[in-house]
């Protein structure tokens, strides 16, 4: 009886490495080995990384880059790609924050305000996307008008206002020993994938992502669909806008640009979250779970190094790095899928 156990319990093991053979390539389970194994060494040789105190952080850093995430890839999910506009849309936002407040209309009038741009924003990209425009050139576009309007409106200086102010909660408060941009990420991420998993929308989504013929020919245009999407993207940016200057009690366009937590262009690093966390850059399969769990790996990464001693420099190298490995390793995991069938 005993004999037949061990023959039963190995079997089962060799079948579900037998699955895991035939469902991803080799080489691809040998480079994510590699990288954990890489990863793991430097996280365990760190100084200080395994303290309750440093996760909190690590999750805190990863706030802001995962809730922008979230909202790309309900553009990426549905198949148009990415908006390279992200850190443009905050930076505009981030004006019309600190600028309601510096006038002291209070931070519900100054939210309102900054989200009727982010509105806009989105409608207008999202519209040109659904008749057809190339999502790379449009979003390059309107990266190019929303900077600009951003950089005129402020005149290029910073705009700030005085503490304390309405907005202090959300930047700088605290529940339950949480940041309450650590918790307003929580609870994004939870509901977003609910709204994926459990709703007509999500599956609309992820049905014309996957074949838009197939959602086309069952009444789901992509005009419609690119306008709502790329709405969700530019609310989640305009969030993030308002809730990093309710942090610094200022704005200026650049915040969000090449030195941004000392770790890169925020685009590119939403981008690598998203790409990290195993979603389809061809729309159909992802969620938005996976890109928050990217971005507190990503934050892990960039915290890892920091504490190793690491500068800027190598600590940008590394996310364009991450970026390049999740692209081949997932060609590799399709192309075995492919190969299988």
């Amino acid at each position: 009886m005993s004999t037949g156990s061990s023959i039963s319990g190995g079997s089962a093991k060799l079948n579900f490495l037998d699955k895991i053979i035939r469902d991803y390539s080799g080489l691809a389970i040998i480079m994510v080995a590699i990288f954990l194994f890489v990863f793991l060494y430097g996280m365990i040789t760190a100084p200080n990384f395994l303290t309750i105190f440093n996760l909190k952080t690590i999750v805190r850093d990863a706030a802001l880059v995962g809730i922008m995430a979230i909202g790309l890839t309900f553009v990426t999910l549905s198949g148009n790609f990415f908006l390279l506009s992200m850190k443009e849309t905050a930076a505009l936002c981030i004006i019309a924050f600190a600028t309601g407040m510096s006038y002291g209309w209070g931070f519900e009038l100054s939210f309102l305000f900054t989200m009727c741009f982010a509105l806009v924003a989105g409608i207008f990209q999202g519209a040109l996307i659904g008749l057809g425009g190339n999502p790379i050139v449009v979003t390059l576009g309107a990266a190019g008008v929303l900077y600009g309007l951003g950089a005129y409106w402020s005149d290029n200086l910073v705009v700030s206002y005085r503490r304390p102010h309405g907005a202090e909660w959300l930047g700088t408060g605290s529940f339950l020993g949480l940041p309450n941009i650590t918790v307003a990420f929580i609870l994004i991420a939870i509901s977003a994938e609910l709204v994926l998993r459990k709703t007509n929308f999500g599956r609309q989504v992820y049905l014309i992502g996957a074949n838009r013929a197939a959602g086309k020919a069952t009444g789901h245009e992509n005009f419609s669909m690119a306008i709502k999407v790329c709405t969700i993207a530019s609310v989640c940016s305009a969030f993030v806008a308002i809730a990093f200057s309710a942090q610094v009690s200022s704005a200026q366009v650049n915040y969000f640009s090449s030195e941004f937590g000392s770790s890169g262009d925020m685009t590119i690093m939403v981008i690598a979250t998203v790409m990290v966390g195993g979603n389809s850059i061809m729309g159909g399969y992802g969620s938005t779970m996976r890109s928050s769990l990217g971005a507190i790996f990503i934050s892990s990464i960039d915290n890892m190094m920091v504490l190793h001693g690491f500068n800027s420099g190598p600590r940008v190298f590394a996310v364009g790095l991450m970026i390049v490995f999740s692209i081949i390793v997932f060609a590799l995991v399709r192309r075995g899928s492919r190969t299988e069938e």
